[in-house]
């Protein structure tokens, strides 16, 4: 059973008079309200006019052992068609409840999404940060602050208010307080096109993954259905943004060296900062600041004559992580997160148990970069001792050593795969996935073109192969055949000069029927 009810307001008028006007909701106060003001109208004598609106008409169905369906729309077509649609599902069998969609709100949605989905996914931390930051940027909070801190800083001269963020605040994301049946494409198209003035559009991509993510787990997990997700229809920002930064000339040469004298730098710091720990230790118990600031200067001092004296151990860390990043084609995060316990030394392979692709595998590693990473001391469970910080930093310090540009850590996995592909060995696009660890061969079709010259070779070798076979029998050569009739019985004389004179054909003819065979001469 179903029923479509108009709960517009009511509109009084009164002719020539539009001052005395008024809108009442359709509610019982309003009603009475309504009531009141015509009295009074028409006690003053006017001739009030009521009429009601059209722009808020209520669906109400109800099934035997289900709870009703209370839906709201802005014109009685809308909720006719909502209607069609219910009566449909459940002539299918199928009882959604479409209603419900309408009593949550996307913030709720996204809240609820960073409480439960989040914790259980890869990189939900950094997810569950970009949605909250999005969450408080509906409700202006960052704003707020950023203009409370100015105010601060005006009057008092210095801002007392917290921050708590590093970033542009994001606008026209006040669509995340409406319910989700009232989200329209048009009010996400809003958020990208303000958001695209500020970050790349890559960057606001990734932000319509996640929202498209809270909206197919609403949608399909928890029961709140939608005629149509509003996010298939947002147009996303177009952008090409895949890096084919190679090494050339010199580079990697410059930065082995680079990274050999990173290498020596860090190590002399550490040693010293050995040797001087004990002392700066003691030395932090001085009475006074002053003492304890000379006490430490001069625990360094003699540290560092101590190390240049008597030496140090080189330990080659960023030489070793460039050359596995080289050979490998790993990913950072994979590479800082190996462990020595994974490393399989008989079988030249590094047991990765999380990738970026959520699965494990096999890295194969040379036996030539086994030797290296024997040599780097063991101070803790991972292979590569640093911290993402001090790699970005090390990886900076290195570059700018070696007088290099526009060279990132992950160009160094597409300057191996590239190695791989060019090498001929890797002919077909599985061999290189197998490298690569890829899980989507079509992130390996920007390599299919290095693959094509290894795989023209292939094609020179079999068409060379083709034209010396003839109809099923192998061509022989000129040279060849007068070994091939000395083998077979036949006369070799008259082919003194082989290469001028014709040898005898060794095609058999076969005759019409009746007559015996011959042998061309």
């Amino acid at each position: 059973m179903a029923d479509i009810t108009n709960r517009s307001p009511f509109i009084v008028t009164v002719e020539r008079r539009p001052e005395l006007a008024r809108r009442f909701p359709f509610s019982p106060r309003g009603q009475s309200r309504l009531r009141e003001y015509v009295e009074d109208l028409r006690r003053r004598g006017f001739k009030p006019k009521v009429a009601q609106g059209a722009d808020r008409w209520q669906l109400r169905v109800r099934h035997v052992g289900r709870p009703q369906q209370i839906e709201t729309f802005g014109s009685l077509a809308d909720a006719e068609a909502r209607l069609a649609q219910i009566e449909a599902d459940a002539a299918r069998g199928l009882m959604r409840d479409y209603a419900r969609a309408s009593t949550v709100t996307v913030a709720q949605l996204i809240a609820r999404y960073i409480r439960e989905e989040c914790p259980r996914m890869k990189g939900g931390d950094t997810y569950s940060t970009i949605l909250r930051a999005m969450l408080e940027d509906s409700r202006h909070e960052l704003e707020l602050r950023i203009a409370q801190r100015k105010a601060e800083a005006r009057e008092h001269g210095v801002a007392k208010t917290k921050l708590c963020a590093n970033r542009i605040p994001m606008a026209n994301l006040e669509w995340l307080n409406l319910p989700l049946s009232q989200v329209r494409a048009t009010d996400i198209e809003d958020f990208v096109e303000e958001r695209l003035q500020h970050v790349q559009p890559a960057t606001v991509d990734r932000q319509l993954d996640l929202l498209a993510a809270v909206f197919k787990v609403a949608t399909t997990t928890w029961g709140y259905y939608l005629d149509v997700n509003p996010m298939t229809h947002v147009r996303r920002p177009r952008y090409f943004n895949e890096r084919n930064r190679r090494l050339t000339h010199d580079e990697e040469a410059r930065l082995i060296e680079a990274a050999r004298e990173l290498d020596a730098q860090r190590s002399y710091e550490q040693h010293v900062k050995a040797l001087a720990a004990s002392e700066v230790q003691a030395g932090r118990q001085a009475p006074t600041h002053y003492a304890r600031v000379k006490a430490v200067k001069a625990s360094y001092a003699a540290a560092r004559a101590h190390a240049l004296q008597h030496g140090y151990q080189h330990v080659p860390l960023f030489e070793a992580f460039l050359q596995f990043q080289l050979a490998t084609a790993a990913r950072r995060g994979e590479t800082l997160g190996l462990l020595w316990s994974n490393i399989n030394l008989d079988a030249q392979t590094a047991w990765l148990p999380t990738t970026k692709n959520g699965r494990g595998r096999h890295l194969a590693v040379r036996r030539d970069i086994l030797e290296q990473l024997q040599a780097l001391p063991r101070t803790s469970q991972r292979v590569f001792d640093l911290g993402v910080k001090e790699l970005a930093n090390g990886w900076a310090r290195m570059c700018e050593i070696a007088g290099i540009e526009d060279l990132r850590i992950h160009d160094l996995r597409h300057e191996a795969i590239s190695r791989a592909a060019e090498s001929g060995m890797f002919t077909t696009v599985l061999d290189l996935q197998a490298f690569s660890g890829h899980r989507d061969t079509r992130s390996l079709t920007r390599y299919t073109h290095l693959c094509a010259t290894s795989i023209a070779r292939t094609l020179e070798r079999a068409e060379a192969q083709r034209l010396a076979t003839h109809k099923g029998r192998q061509r022989l050569s000129t040279n060849a055949m007068p070994l091939v009739l000395a083998t077979a019985g036949g006369a070799t004389e008259g082919f003194e000069d082989d290469t001028q004179a014709d040898p005898p054909s060794n095609v058999v003819a076969f005759p019409r029927r009746g007559s015996a065979p011959r042998v061309s001469s």
